[in-house]
C-alpha cells in the first residue's frame, strides 16, 4: 500500500510539472489579413454603387472637378482592391490561406507585407467611399 501511494505522488508531481500547451489565442495573421479583405469586399459594391450616382449627378455642361476627383479616387481603390487580390493570390496557395498551411519565413514576411497593404487599402476605400457619400448629400 505504501508504494501505492508513493507511485500516486510520483505520478501527481510529475504531472503537476509538466509544461503546458496552451493553444494560440485570437486569429492567425493569415485569418487577420483575410478578414480585412472579406470586410471590404461588400464594398466593392458600394464603390460601383457610388461612381453611378456620382456620374448621373454630373451634367455635361457643368462638371464638378471635386465630383469627377471623387470617381477618380472610387476607381483607384477598386483598382487597388483588384491588384491585392490577384497578387495576394499569385503570392500564397490555397493550403496556406484557407487550410493554415505553415509559412516558411520568406512567405510570412510576404504576408507582413500584404498585411500592411489590406490595410492601406482599407484607409483608401473608406476615404474615398466616405468622400463621395458626403458630395452626393450636398
Amino acid at each position: 500500500m505504501k508504494n501505492v501511494f508513493f507511485v500516486a505522488i510520483l505520478f501527481l508531481s510529475f504531472s503537476a510539472c509538466k509544461e503546458k500547451v496552451t493553444e494560440p489565442t485570437g486569429p492567425t495573421q493569415m485569418e487577420q489579413v483575410i478578414a480585412v479583405h472579406d470586410e471590404l469586399m461588400p464594398k466593392m459594391g458600394t464603390i460601383g454603387e457610388l461612381i453611378g450616382k456620382l456620374e448621373a449627378s454630373m451634367d455635361s455642361t457643368n462638371v464638378d472637378s471635386m465630383k469627377v476627383t471623387a470617381i477618380q479616387n472610387l476607381k483607384g481603390a477598386n483598382q487597388e482592391m483588384m491588384t491585392w487580390m490577384i497578387d495576394f493570390g499569385n503570392a500564397f496557395d490555397s493550403e496556406e490561406v484557407l487550410d493554415g498551411k505553415e509559412l516558411n519565413e520568406e512567405k510570412r514576411y510576404v504576408l507582413g507585407e500584404f498585411q500592411n497593404s489590406v490595410n492601406d487599402l482599407k484607409s483608401s476605400m473608406e476615404s474615398a467611399i466616405a468622400n463621395a457619400e458626403k458630395l452626393l448629400s450636398n
